[in-house]
């Protein structure tokens, strides 16, 4: 099915300031946090700024891309810095982005740093460093499109982004096109290169001199061409090319995800990234619990040191290490028994996507406790930031913090986790059966589903509820 077919959804999304519309409200959001992050209360589960950004953004994300699809990153404020960079590139010097760097392995470090910051410097506890984290994304969106071709951020440089372009990788919808002749004899290829309306008729607006002044629809951003789209990796679902189309040839389809894992050929780095968002994960997840604070004693007095940041560093190192290598061993023993000698890399790239439907189950499952335990403080919490304004609508109520049991959480999660690794088994059999050996998949299988029971073991245990309140009536400072 057409999303784009739907009456309401298709004139929508056609209309050229949609995705406007969709990143007004965010952006207002946006700079509402960083004023409460700046100038409210210092306390996490009462600032807008940790609320929005460490419960509700990450709550959503999951619950829209499982549903929809990447629209976070279509209705993503910061690309509302995209007009002002534009100005400003006259007066910088233009760059293309390097080579060596057009893949995930930037993003790979970017993204370890950025996990290692949130827990070394306790952002969600801090709504200042939360709020300044926030402008410098705003920073680095406006400064890396103004000195760099637009869709560059979004691509190379991104945590967020990135992280989004992975997770929907589950998600049951997919930008395709109608009719594949359609776009073999179009020469102007608008989807990629934007559209100018001329007296002559449509024309690629990269080519554009200026010399007519037609309506002008931007093209991807990210470069992606329409009729080869087959993964929503790098995806960010802004819909220009629905728009530059003079076809009406782009589609927003239904599609089944697991025809993703299945039979697209990711590339090693796109691969690497879902690993990386799995382990990286289990371990913020791991160190939220008891256990992690018992072994960082325990390795503080094996390593006779008491610096934070060097043993947060080498949790990461070992975990995402020995979680790499331990992947690799397996991917080895599989490629073993369905005859294969390729190098591990290789066998990588055929494994490494079923990582992927584990890989959004466990955020998923991680995000909906925080986010279940307190989805309603964004009332109370936007009272208070707007009231800090002048602008009263109401007397904040502290008791709307949580509403969910919390002894459905953990059943909750279960039926996450044991749903990603539904598909993350489906697609090792089918990558198994493709081979002619069922039995190769077996490694891998049993692989999972340890990893499922580890995880399901971490979430099942005391957690810090990280910006939430533990009594919504108590007084500041009650945390957990």
């Amino acid at each position: 099915m057409d999303l784009l077919r739907q009456p309401v959804v298709g004139r929508f999304v056609r209309w050229r300031y949609s995705r406007f519309v969709l990143q007004l409200p965010l952006l207002l959001l946006a700079l509402l946090a960083i004023y409460d992050g700046f100038a409210g209360r210092q306390l996490a589960p009462k600032n807008l700024a940790t609320v929005s950004v460490w419960l509700h953004y990450r709550g959503f994300l999951v619950l829209i891309i499982a549903v929809l699809g990447n629209l976070f990153c279509s209705a993503c404020p910061l690309m509302l810095t995209r007009g002002l960079s534009e100005r400003l590139r006259r007066f910088v010097p233009q760059l293309s982005w390097p080579m060596a760097l057009r893949n995930k392995y930037f993003v790979l470090v970017f993204t370890l740093i950025y996990l290692f910051a949130y827990e070394y410097f306790d952002l969600w506890a801090s709504p200042w460093l939360t709020a300044w984290l926030m402008v410098g994304y705003f920073g680095a969106a406006l400064v890396t499109d103004m000195i760099f071709p637009a869709g560059t951020f979004c691509k190379y440089v991104c945590p967020l982004g990135n992280f989004n372009f992975t997770l929907s990788t589950v998600s049951p919808t997919k930008i395709g096109v109608r009719d594949q002749q359609t776009c073999l004899a179009c020469e102007g290829h608008f989807c990629v290169n934007g559209r100018v309306d001329t007296a002559h008729g449509p024309e690629p607006l990269s080519f554009d001199t200026g010399a007519t002044a037609g309506a002008r629809y931007p093209g991807c951003e990210t470069r992606l061409y329409a009729p080869e789209i087959e993964s929503n990796f790098d995806c960010t679902l802004c819909f220009n090319c629905v728009r530059a189309c003079p076809y009406d040839n782009v589609t927003w389809e239904m599609r089944n995800p697991a025809r993703e894992w299945t039979e697209v050929r990711y590339r090693l780095d796109y691969v690497l990234l879902g690993l990386l968002l799995f382990f990286a994960g289990f371990m913020n997840a791991f160190a939220m619990i008891p256990a992690y604070y018992d072994l960082a004693e325990r390795a503080a007095v094996w390593l006779r040191t008491q610096n934070e940041a060097f043993l947060l560093v080498m949790a990461f190192v070992v975990w995402v290490g020995a979680g790499l290598g331990v992947t690799m061993l397996v991917v080895r023993v599989s490629d073993r028994l369905a005859g294969l000698q390729d190098t591990v890399w290789v066998g990588l790239r055929r494994w490494g996507p079923a990582f992927l439907p584990l890989t959004f189950a466990m955020w998923a499952g991680h995000y909906a406790y925080h986010f279940l335990t307190g989805w309603a403080t964004i009332v109370p919490v936007t009272q208070q930031a707007l009231a800090n304004l002048g602008l009263a609508v109401g007397e904040p109520n502290w008791q709307l913090a949580a509403l969910v049991p919390e002894n459905l959480l953990y059943p909750l999660q279960v039926i996450i986790l044991y749903l990603g690794l539904t598909g993350s088994a489906y697609t090792v059999f089918a990558k198994a059966r493709e081979l002619g050996r069922t039995s190769s998949a077996l490694p891998m299988f049993f692989y999972l589903a340890v990893l499922v029971v580890l995880t399901l073991w971490v979430l099942a245990q005391p957690m810090e509820m990280r910006g939430t309140l533990l009594d919504p009536g108590s007084q500041p400072g009650g945390l957990k």
